[in-house]
């Protein structure tokens, strides 16, 4: 007999994993254990015979025990999973910003953990190429077809457990890449491309700032508050430099609004003094680059978004991803821990 098992999930959203094929040359009928082995749990037992496929239900990591077991309930064959030293793929399974620059750092953790090689997707390999060198990256939607596992890394927003052991609201976004690949959960600080001309001095002192998330409710809803911002900021001698790529109303800012390349950005926000923002992908960005950040979001809880190198405000009273306030974070809270940050 003759037992394959392949830990290769291309259909995330049915988790195809693992998927084992029989070959006995008999007509005998056989019964698949898929075992969560941490736990001992049987994930799913399913009927095979000769020359069949059965798949599991999941597409996330599981330290896989497989068990093949005949019809007089005998156990004939043990499989374990064991990455060490063979290829695993991940792929970024999300265009945004943010979400790109939170979940890789726990690539290279699932690679030192396992001992394995780490083939990757991002949607911004180019910013992660030089400073992650023991991962090794190709572009979205690369098919590597001889990998020992693979995985995607996303936000499943329709509580689908077999993509996601969690739902994306109820952790923090960078908890969706740990809980994917079976990592503890721990905060950690992404690294980023910073080249040697973006960490210059820089002769007036500045504070960055964008309005604007890739969704209207991400942003901060207090009428006029950001051109308040803007004014306390230079009444502190501070100048404004506006980065979103959206354009912008406000006066008495450095207009540096548009489509700047992410090498600019990370010029910009390298050399600032601040940078304010809400929900964004740019304030992952600021963290990565290790300036200060300022997030205005009454949207997410305050577990949501990284916890070192940021100040909180919010308006959120619950535990809920996409909370509507009743009322936003008031101008004036914004203002006072501006001076405390500045003073």
């Amino acid at each position: 007999m003759k037992i394959t098992v392949k830990y290769v999930c291309t259909l995330p959203k049915i988790g195809n994993t693992p998927s084992v094929t029989l070959h006995c040359g008999n007509a005998e009928k056989y019964y698949i254990k898929l075992i969560d082995n941490d736990t001992d749990t049987i994930v799913c037992t399913k009927g095979c015979c000769n020359g069949e496929t059965i798949i599991g239900e999941r597409q996330w990591y599981t330290n896989w025990r497989v068990e093949v077991w005949d019809g007089s309930a005998t156990k004939i064959h043990t499989e374990y999973f064991n990455p060490d030293g063979k290829v695993v793929f991940i792929k970024t399974d999300s265009f945004a910003l943010g979400d790109n620059i939170a979940w890789v750092p726990y690539f290279d953790e699932f690679r030192k953990k396992h001992n394995c090689t780490v083939i990757c997707s991002t949607f911004f390999n180019e910013l992660f190429e030089n400073v992650y060198p023991e991962l090794l990256f190709v572009k979205p939607n690369t098919i590597i077809s001889n990998v020992y596992a693979q995985y995607y890394v996303g936000a499943s927003n329709d509580g689908n457990i077999k993509y996601c052991p969690s739902n994306y609201k109820d952790i923090s976004l960078q908890r969706v890449a740990s809980s994917i690949l079976g990592l503890p959960d721990k905060e950690i600080v992404p690294r980023v491309v910073i080249r040697k001309s973006q960490i210059a001095n820089c002769n007036k002192e500045y504070i960055c700032i964008s309005e604007f998330a890739s969704a209207s409710n991400k942003m901060w809803q207090y009428d006029g508050g950001w051109q308040h911002v803007v004014d306390y900021i230079n009444e502190m001698g501070y100048e404004v430099r506006v980065i979103s790529k959206e354009p912008t109303e406000l006066k008495n800012v450095v207009n540096l609004t548009g489509n700047f390349s992410l090498d600019e950005r990370i010029t910009q926000l390298s050399r600032a003094k601040l940078f304010i923002g809400v929900s964004s992908g740019l304030g992952w960005l600021s963290w990565a680059v290790g300036t200060h950040v300022m997030m205005i979001s009454d949207i997410s809880p305050q577990w949501h978004e990284f916890q070192s190198g940021i100040t909180r405000l919010s308006n959120n009273k619950t535990n809920c991803v996409d909370y509507s306030p009743t009322e936003p974070t008031s101008c004036e809270k914004v203002l006072k821990e501006l001076s405390i940050l500045l003073g």
